[in-house]
């Protein structure tokens, strides 16, 4: 009897909670105003001790200059409130599509559309796998502006509602989304169809943006960075497994998947300290990351970012949103 009490209490004592890892939990939650308690308190610190697991593991094979930190405002989610973040469907079966060569024009050593007004501020997806309307967004409002001179903030929540290729908060991915836009009549500005990051029905909406079709980008990266300077923003998939906890600098980690993806995001600009990065518009707010952003080394197809990159064809901006409407 003795010797079994002795045991439930040696488990009780490994169980319990380090110092460390309490602080780093009330510091965590002090930051961003939580006010767990009972059962929800536990399961909360629960997720974020296997969080602060996650960071030592990344921050030991980190080959760039990235840091990850518990700080950041997903420490305390679990792995399926995580995943509800992205949204890229997993399918072997993507369409076919030619891929264009373009000439490789000398370019300058760093580029950044977000500097040149072609890119929005950051905006949140929130608990919606709704990242591919995000990615498709941005990349229908950066060729827009292109063509147009003009930035306008396009409605995520239309390409949700309406694109019955793709599914809603359930994901989907951007090249069906912007053959969706392109047979439909383009996609309404963010403030005529606000976003309520939820599947809701499709209703009647004014299209703001039009585009003809889409291109599938080289996974050659030096072909990208000219279709990048060429065409916008570009539209990419990647694994963004480390994504969680990331605070800063530029991520190089072999953690990631060099083929496997589950996020779909935006190529804005690119540069080198030293080691050459792109910069990546994430859907998260700007709280999260580098402001929103998030660099991550270019060359080696990192986090698989170079597997399927795509950009909206034939883009035009309405001078007022009348051209078209469509149910």
């Amino acid at each position: 009897m003795k010797a079994a009490a002795y045991s439930c209490i040696a488990t009780l004592a490994v169980a319990a909670p380090s110092p460390d890892a309490l602080a780093k939990f009330h510091e965590f939650r002090t930051k961003w105003g939580h006010t767990y308690v009972g059962l929800e308190y536990e399961r909360r610190f629960g997720h974020f001790e296997k969080t602060l697991v996650k960071i030592e593991e990344l921050q030991r094979q980190e080959r760039g200059t990235a840091i990850y930190s518990h700080l950041g405002p997903f420490s305390d989610l679990s792995p399926d409130e995580v995943a509800q973040r992205s949204g890229v469907l997993q399918t072997d079966h993507l369409e076919e599509k030619p891929i264009e060569f373009l000439p490789n024009a000398t370019l300058s050593d760093s580029f950044d559309w977000v500097a040149k007004g072609a890119v929005n501020p950051i905006k949140d997806q929130g608990q919606c796998g709704s990242c591919w309307s995000f990615s498709t967004a941005c990349n229908l409002e950066g060729t827009g502006f292109l063509s147009s001179g003009r930035l306008v903030s396009l409605s995520e929540q239309n390409i949700m509602d309406c694109d019955k290729t793709c599914y809603s908060c359930n994901g989907g991915w951007p090249y069906l989304a912007m053959t969706w836009s392109s047979q439909n009549g383009g996609v309404a500005s963010e403030a005529s169809y606000p976003y309520k990051a939820q599947n809701e029905a499709c209703r009647s909406a004014v299209k703001l943006t039009q585009n003809k079709g889409y291109l599938k980008i080289s996974q050659n990266e030096d072909q990208m960075a000219q279709a990048l300077v060429k065409y916008g923003p570009l539209s990419i998939c990647v694994d963004a497994t480390p994504f969680q906890t990331y605070q800063g600098g530029i991520l190089n980690n072999p953690t990631c998947s060099k083929t496997w993806i589950d996020h779909a995001v935006n190529i804005v600009g690119y540069g080198s300290t030293t080691i050459q990065y792109w910069k990546i518009r994430n859907s998260w707010g700007a709280w999260w990351g580098e402001a929103g952003y998030i660099r991550v080394s270019r060359g080696e197809c990192t986090c698989a970012l170079c597997t399927q990159v795509v950009t909206a064809t034939g883009v035009t901006v309405s001078a007022s949103p009348s051209a078209s409407v469509v149910v």
